[in-house]
């Protein structure tokens, strides 16, 4: 390798690990900032929900301290007025025992007059009998009898008021409500010091939620910079991977499956064969390169890896992977190439859409199913109830039957022995009571009859919506098949898709078994090393004979990257509301809902994985990772369209050129036509030769001048189709929408990093060694710790994590359920003690 090319492939090297290197540190600081605003927001749901608490405490405080106040007044006005009633009491006690005892001294003195009245008229009616003055003495003497009686009735009632006045225990509701009033009023002192306290509580938790919020905004704001950061580091790097080193990439599929592509541009020669003399010799412009070869290196033995390594490399058939360049001549036309990449990458877009479709339909066929699952529990829970219902009037009804006889027979006997004895009331009562028994248990029979036809009616119906519902159900696990069946499908079209659009965009685009390839060590390709992919380009021997060079290029390495088994995501969680029959409870613990979650695992990954369930606030309006997914897609965007305008910009300046050197041929042309008019051909041959000379000199000059232009605008063009595939690419993979906008920023690599303390593993259910569960339970938390809340929403969310041999554990990638999309749950504790 001569000095000039040593020198640009350490440039090159030296460029790409500068800024891989700048992309591997950019990474860092974004997930720096991601755990800071996990954390933070996990703060603020904290303060969120401390501040909702303390919202409710202030609220019921308010009104105790409202009551009492209310109470507090009312104690008051009650102790004014048990004390205006004692004195008011006192005082007639006294008033009327004052009362009492002169009613009694005139009574006693009426009674004596009349006394004297008495013995004043036996005189008269001895004496005067049948005369005036008897009429007269006779109405005095009745008249003073009635007054002495009234007399002796007033005395009677003073005595009676003086005895009832005396009885009000008017003192003892004084010092009743006195304490009352003492009582309520520290009452109102611990409410409003209660009341002072907690909206002190109140206020110091809107200072904390205020702080936090900031604190989120402050962590959003630097995952966002972030995020700029290191698209543009990401940007910088394909850039110049794209221009000094082949655009080489490894593409690791999602979900492994013993392979891996690798994709390059094709050696595109600094000079095509259109520029060559016609008499120069070919130079081997049109097809330049004999071979593109790829090497799997190790990671930690990139930097030794040279062109000689290489060569020597490929005595070994197994360690690179050959591909021959498509021949194409002089001759292709560029316009109709460029056609070929539009339309072969409108087809691959078409693919991404048809399967992005296809993983929607899943999501739907997969809620299908839920619901569906849903009501076949339902009715198959209806059932059962209206069978046990069936079987217990069953039982009921054959009760019944053998208890009617006996009493039969006891009605009959008692009824017989008290014709027998008709005065015997104990016979006659035992009678009545056996007849009325006999009539009980006849109706009940009735009743228990009327009952089994209702409930073997209701058991009918039962069946008819269990079929319907197992119908339904099965239809829709066929359908949820069928969908994953069609995406499945169509994500290969997509991939094949690809491969023509890469090919037909002068790309290399090669498929890689692991067993196909070993590394240059010659050893077989190990899940979850690091390794690298150089690119070694051996030129024809006429292209380097051309150039003056023999020697081939070897490819900076591509960016670092390993193969691993991804475990495979829960799916189709269903949340159990209610425990079943056969749980065993305990009373004095609260009833919690939902009882518990489960799911079905995978036959084979089960025996190797830890699924742990964690449960994510739902009801908080943060910042998301779907936010930061779509915010890095905003600016991929916006970085293709400023890319557009700027091709767009260029392609109108290279036509204004043309334009204006059309004009200017023009105009030399009608002038060399209106000079050579006015010239005599026979007398200015000489000067019309050279000026014929001077003017194919210019115009020649101009056109290569338009020449130039005109391979501008088509390498422009060139590149403003591929931005527009590009663009087209980023629509047509543009994000699916999602279930769960309400949340806050989680992932893989947060979930890997949640504390044992807050996540439960699941554990395989008694009835089914697949199917497993996790009980919910007082010391379930949340993801962040948190105790679950009384009436707050959560989405339940299942890491699978690696759990077998430590060895093995690198070749392993865990995966998360999707609980963007997973249904949340309603969380409620009844019967609190």
């Amino acid at each position: 390798m001569n000095s000039y090319s040593e020198n640009l492939h350490s440039s090159v090297l030296a460029s790409l690990e500068s800024q891989e290197s700048n992309k591997k540190k950019l990474d860092s600081q974004l997930n720096s900032s991601m755990f800071t605003l996990y954390y933070a927001e996990g703060a603020e749901i904290v303060t969120n929900d401390k501040s909702i608490t303390a919202t409710k405490k202030y609220d019921q405080s308010q009104k105790v301290k409202k009551q009492a106040t209310e109470s507090k007044n009312i104690s008051t006005n009650t102790l004014l007025s048990a004390t205006q009633q004692n004195t008011y009491t006192s005082q007639s006690v006294t008033n009327v025992a004052t009362s009492a005892a002169n009613i009694q001294i005139a009574a006693n003195a009426i009674v004596r007059l009349a006394s004297d009245m008495g013995s004043i008229f036996s005189i008269v009616n001895a004496a005067d009998y049948g005369t005036q003055i008897y009429q007269q003495s006779f109405e005095a003497y009745t008249l003073m009898n009635t007054t002495a009686y009234l007399a002796e009735l007033a005395s009677q009632h003073a005595m009676e008021t003086s005895a009832s006045i005396a009885e009000v225990a008017s003192s003892t509701i004084a010092d009743k409500a006195k304490a009352t009033d003492t009582a309520v009023d520290n009452l109102l002192k611990v409410a409003t010091a209660d009341f002072t306290a907690i909206a002190a509580v109140v206020a110091a938790q809107n200072d904390a939620k205020a702080s936090a919020s900031v604190t989120t905004k402050k962590a959003q704001g630097a995952i966002e910079s972030n995020t700029v950061e290191l698209q543009a580091a990401k940007v910088a790097y394909n850039l110049n991977n794209k221009t000094l080193n082949y655009n080489l990439k490894v593409h690791v599929p999602e979900v492994y499956d013993g392979s891996y592509s690798v994709s390059f541009d094709y050696y595109k020669p600094p000079f095509t064969s259109n520029e060559k003399a016609a008499n120069t010799a070919s130079l081997g412009l049109d097809n330049p390169v004999k071979s593109y070869n790829l090497f799997l290196v190790k990671d930690s033995k990139k930097s030794t890896f040279s062109a000689l390594t290489a060569e020597e490399a490929m005595s070994n058939s197994l360690q690179y992977k050959q591909i021959l360049p498509l021949l194409e001549t002089s001759e292709t036309d560029p316009s109709k190439a460029l056609t070929a990449v539009v339309d072969n990458s409108n087809a691959y877009f078409s693919a991404l859409n048809t399967a992005k479709l296809s993983k929607e339909k899943v999501v739907q066929a997969k809620d299908k199913l839920r619901d569906a699952n849903a009501a076949l529990a339902a009715a198959t829970k209806e059932k059962q109830e209206a069978d046990v219902l069936v079987l217990e009037g069953k039982e009921e009804i054959v009760k019944l039957n053998k208890e009617i006889p006996a009493a039969k027979e006891k009605a009959a006997h008692t009824a017989e022995a008290s014709k027998k004895e008709p005065k015997n009331a104990d016979l006659a009562k035992a009678a009545a009571d056996a007849a009325k028994a006999l009539s009980t248990l006849e109706q009940k029979l009735e009743n228990a009859k009327l009952n089994e036809t209702k409930e073997v009616d209701a058991a009918r119906v039962a069946a008819d919506s269990l079929k319907i519902a197992t119908s339904n159900a099965a239809n829709a696990k066929a359908s949820l098949a069928a969908a994953e069946t069609q995406a499945e499908n169509d994500q290969k079209q997509v991939t094949s898709a690809a491969q023509l659009a890469a090919s037909s965009k002068r790309e290399g685009f090669k498929k890689i078994e692991t067993m196909d390839l070993v590394d240059t060590d010659n050893e077989m390709l190990v899940q979850g090393e690091k390794y690298v992919i150089f690119l070694l380009t051996i030129f024809t021997d006429d292209y380097k004979k051309g150039i003056n060079t023999y020697d081939d290029f070897l490819s900076a390495p591509s960016e670092t990257f390993s193969l691993k088994n991804t475990l495979k995501a829960v799916t189709d969680i269903t949340v159990e509301n209610e425990a079943p029959k056969s749980a065993h409870l305990n009373p004095d613990l609260p009833v919690l809902s939902p009882y518990a979650i489960s799911f079905t695992v995978d036959e084979t990954d089960h025996k190797h994985t830890e699924y742990r369930c964690m449960f994510l606030s739902y009801n908080e309006d943060l910042f998301t990772s779907y936010e930061l997914d779509y915010f890095e897609e905003s600016i991929e965007v916006a970085v293709l369209k400023k890319e557009i305008q700027y091709s767009q910009n260029d392609i109108s300046q290279f036509k204004e050129e043309l334009k204006a050197i059309n004009l200017k041929i023009t105009e030399l042309d009608d002038a060399f036509k209106k000079e050579i008019k006015n010239l005599d051909p026979v007398k200015d041959k000489d000067k019309i030769k050279a000026l014929n000379a001077e003017y194919k000199s210019i115009v020649n000059n101009y056109n290569q001048i338009q020449a130039e232009v005109n391979s501008k605008i088509v390498t422009v063009t060139a590149k403003l189709n591929e931005l527009y595939v590009s663009f087209e690419k980023i629509i047509a993979e543009k994000l699916p929408k999602i279930k769960n906008k309400k949340g806050f920023f989680f992932n893989l690599k947060l979930a890997e990093n949640v504390s044992s303390g807050n996540y439960t593993t699941a554990l395989p259910s008694s009835k089914n060694s697949l199917s497993y569960e996790v009980k919910i339970d007082p010391t379930t938390t949340d993801n962040f710790g948190n105790a679950l809340i009384d009436g707050k929403l959560y989405i339940p969310v299942v890491l699978s994590v690696y759990s077998g041999n430590e060895t093995n554990q690198k070749q392993y990638s865990n995966n998360l359920s999707d609980w963007e999309n997973e249904e949340p749950f309603h969380f409620s504790i009844t019967n609190n003690q």
